[in-house]
């Protein structure tokens, strides 16, 4: 019995290097495309504030992990696909179908590379990127932009500093402009507690905050609290004073954002669209496994593809896009509570496991 020709360990090297050249090179045209679109997008406010010197830099700088995590998955996939188009083009792929050697096997060492991209995107996602996502919005919203910080986020709750005392808030909707949980402390002129007041919920109309469920009170000498009628919540303060303390999903690791939601349920609030980034800090590090896989069914399905190096580079910008309209949709969908979270989260990378899957096994094996 002739036993079945298999891939050498120096073809493993060799094919696992073959995809991890092409990967670097697109990741960095990637990163440095993402990089120009956020200059150009903030193009005016760094003209305006002079962010085009040391501080503008160390703003980039800062959200090149954030940028890279973002991008790895299509770099992946532009990689496997630019790989082996340079592996056709010499015929290398066909020889070892025509010795018997399986898709599988050389799919195994790419798969391997692709495991460990995954994993170190979870691992900068856990750590790097939420510490530099949020020193670059500091950055650029305070230093950049020179405006005072008048809030600070303690114990996952906002508190600001206001002309008669202190405001807390549970949390801030930046989307809707919505405060939860506000409760306004007002100081008598030896800082001590002589009224307060408490709104389950207030919305920006564009001038003044629409408050919901106010209750008043008023603390007479010796700690004395005496109920009043409820009045207008005026806190002199606007959106864009709670906007530098609403983390975004990217400036959590998973258990800050774990205790986050976990600390919003336990005061009754809804957390919203967090639970479903939680789920995608799970799911986006997959996203590169899967797009390796699929790169790789298309390069070798039902014969190796002769595409050139810019339909190869072309297909890997059209699926990527795919992937990520597909990723916003479900989203979307998940954060208005039309879609259970997991479903919303995991679901774009279930379709492309299904497509890559298929495509391998349909294809023959020549």
């Amino acid at each position: 019995m002739r036993l079945r020709p298999r891939l050498s360990p120096v073809m493993d090297r060799f094919i696992a290097g073959q995809f991890f050249g092409p990967f670097m090179v697109c990741l960095a045209a990637f990163t440095a495309a993402y990089l120009l679109g956020d200059m150009f997008d903030r193009f005016d406010d760094l003209i305006r504030y002079g962010g085009l010197g040391l501080l503008g830099l160390e703003y980039f700088a800062l959200k090149l992990p954030l940028i890279v995590s973002q991008v790895l998955p299509v770099a992946c996939l532009a990689g496997v696909l630019l790989g082996f188009a340079l592996l056709n083009r010499s015929g290398e792929v066909l020889a070892c179908q025509q010795l018997g050697i399986s898709r599988l096997e050389m799919a195994v060492p790419v798969l391997l590379v692709a495991i460990l991209i995954s994993g170190f995107d979870f691992l900068i996602s856990e750590t790097v990127v939420p510490a530099a996502t949020r020193q670059a919005k500091y950055i650029y919203s305070v230093e950049l932009k020179k405006r005072q910080l008048r809030a600070m986020f303690a114990n996952r709750r906002i508190w600001v500093r206001v002309r008669d005392g202190f405001v807390s808030v549970d949390s801030f909707d930046k989307k809707q402009e919505l405060l939860t949980g506000i409760t306004h402390y007002q100081l008598d002129g030896a800082f001590g507690l002589k009224a307060l007041e408490h709104a389950a919920s207030a919305r920006w109309d564009g001038h003044n905050w629409v408050e919901v469920g106010e209750n008043s009170y008023q603390v007479a000498e010796g700690g004395v609290v005496t109920k009043t009628g409820a009045t207008q919540l005026e806190l002199g303060l606007t959106p864009a004073d709670f906007g530098l303390l609403r983390f975004d999903p990217e400036e959590f690791s998973l258990w800050e954002l774990d205790r986050y939601i976990a600390d919003l349920r336990s005061k009754g609030l809804d957390p919203g669209g967090y639970v479903v980034d939680r789920d995608l800090k799970y799911a986006m590090p997959l996203a590169c496994v899967i797009m390796v896989a699929l790169g790789m069914a298309l390069s070798l399905d039902p014969l190796p593809r002769n595409m050139s190096l810019g339909r190869s580079f072309g297909l890997a910008i059209v699926i990527g896009f795919a992937y990520w309209t597909a990723l916003g949709i479900t989203s979307a969908l998940g954060r208005s509570a039309l879609l259970p979270a997991v479903v919303a989260a995991w679901i774009p990378n279930f379709m492309f496991a299904m497509i890559a899957i298929a495509i391998f096994l349909f294809g023959e094996e020549r």
